[in-house]
Order: structure tokens, then sequence, then C-alpha cells
């Protein structure tokens, strides 16, 4: 579908402190993210033909630039004989995500093999023995989550430290604890957001990565994003000491910018942020 993009927009490949990324960007036309470190995708765009292997899929609102490939999607793999795939949408939502696979099934006259999750701030969702997904709040114009993948870690408890493994063994079997977890933030992605979602939300600086969306960029749109419920990069700026992360991927910028406007508009961002900043484009 690379022919209907905005000229130098479209499909992107980049890699955030370790973390691939791969997708389409571009706010009301189509958003999704391929998190293949994760098995995971977020937001399904237009669902084109490589994210159908993703069985588990994180959905963060029901506007369909996201969420339009969700029926393709289910079809796809019904089709292709592929197995449950998990679909975790914002609680809200779900029943009408769930009655519009339901329609598409009686429009088809097949049964699809997807699961809607529906998922609430506070949840908690395990990805692998090693990776676990903490569903975030949002803030948006219509139900809307956020999402924090973490890397789990079982670390020996700081007084069993120097001991023989004999008698640590003796003290797990005897039922006593002898590690604690340990959880890393690897990837944030609070969704679409207005700027409230850094007080509602603020895990969101402490990620590794931080994939972020800014749809609004120059002066003159600065109440187009507070109506819209988006980030506007001022947003950024009046908070830019407050990033920790390694990397803080810019992302759904608005269909009104070339890619050039865009990078002239980013340069506004001070040091040492600039540096961890890297726009979603192709």
């Amino acid at each position: 579908m690379s022919h209907d993009y905005p000229p130098g927009r479209g499909r992107v490949s980049l890699e955030a402190a370790g973390i691939p990324i791969e997708g389409v960007s571009i706010a009301g036309h189509e958003s999704f993210y391929k998190l293949p470190g994760f098995r995971t995708l977020l937001e399904f765009g237009r669902a084109p033909e490589d994210v159908l292997g993703f069985s588990t899929v994180c959905v963060s609102h029901g506007h369909l630039d996201h969420i339009a490939g969700l029926a393709h999607f289910a079809s796809r793999r019904r089709l292709q004989g592929l197995p449950t795939a998990r679909i975790l949408v914002p609680a809200e939502a779900a029943p009408d995500a769930t009655e519009w696979l339901r329609a598409c099934e009686r429009l088809e006259r097949i049964e699809y093999d997807v699961e809607i999750v529906p998922v609430s701030p506070g949840d908690r969702v395990r990805l692998r023995n090693d990776l676990e997904l903490a569903i975030l709040p949002g803030r948006h114009r219509v139900p809307t989550v956020g999402f924090l993948f973490s890397e789990v870690r079982q670390k020996l408890l700081p007084e069993l430290a120097g001991k023989g493994g004999r008698e640590i063994a003796a003290l797990r079997e005897s039922g006593a604890p002898v590690t604690r977890r340990e959880e890393i933030p690897l990837l944030a992605y609070p969704g679409d957001c207005g700027d409230e979602i850094f007080d509602a939300c603020p895990e969101l600086f402490r990620a590794r990565v931080l994939l972020l969306e800014c749809s609004f960029l120059l002066p003159e749109d600065r109440d187009r994003a507070r109506e819209y419920a988006h980030i506007h990069l001022d947003d950024v700026l009046a908070r830019a000491d407050r990033f920790e992360n390694e990397a803080v991927v810019l992302t759904h910028f608005s269909q009104r910018y070339d890619p050039d406007e865009i990078r002239r508009a980013l340069r506004a961002i001070p040091e040492p942020l600039a540096e961890r900043i890297m726009p979603f484009l192709p």
C-alpha cells in the first residue's frame, strides 16, 4: 500500500536502544508497529500481509487508523489456518470490537479464531517467562490504554550473597524465599494521547524506549492538538529534562507536515534529549 502514503512517508524500520520497531504511523491515515523481539503487534493499521503472523496484538483505542485492519487480520489468519490470536482492547471498547467481528463473521459465513481480551489500567499480561505487559492509563478522546513491556528477572536476595549453592538450594526446598522479582521497563507506548498522559503515567519517562505520538509541531497547531487530544512538540519541550529514556521515538506526525518540515521542527529539542530523539520516518 506504499503508493497511497503521503510523499516521503510510509514504512519505517529502525532500532531504538536495541529494540527493533517496524511499521507505519501517519496520523489519521494508518498506524501499526511490529515489535519482533516481543512477538507482539501494536495496533493493526490496515493489517498488511506481514502482520498476520503476530498472535498477540495490542490495540490502544478504536480510531480506525489504528484498528481498521481488525476483521481483515482475523479473516486472513482463518484462511491460513493460523492458531488463535489474542487481541488486547480497552475494556470499554471490547464489546464494540467483538460485535464488529461477529458482524463480519456473519457476512463471511465463517468463524474467526481470535480472542478479544478486554484490558484496563493495572492489568498485567504474561508474554513470556521473562517478559510482561502492564496496561497503562490512556488520555485521549475515546477509551484508550497504553502498554509497558518489561523484562522480568529473579534476583538472588542480597542477604544470600556469598552463600553456597547447597545452602541456597536447601533454603529453597524449605520454602524460604531466595530471590526477589525485578522488572526492567523496556518499551512504553501510551497510544494517542494529550499532554495529561505525563502526569497520569510518569513511568513513561523511565522505560528504555518511549514510543510517543507527537502529532503536531508548529505554533499555529497548538489549539488543534488540544482539541483533538494529541501531543504537541511544545509538550515535549516543556518536559525535556524529565525524559530518562535511552531513546524517545516520536511518531504519528500529522499528514499536514512533510518529512523535511518535521525534521526542522524537531531541531528545537535541546540537548541532551535531542541526541536520544528518533523520528519514526522512512
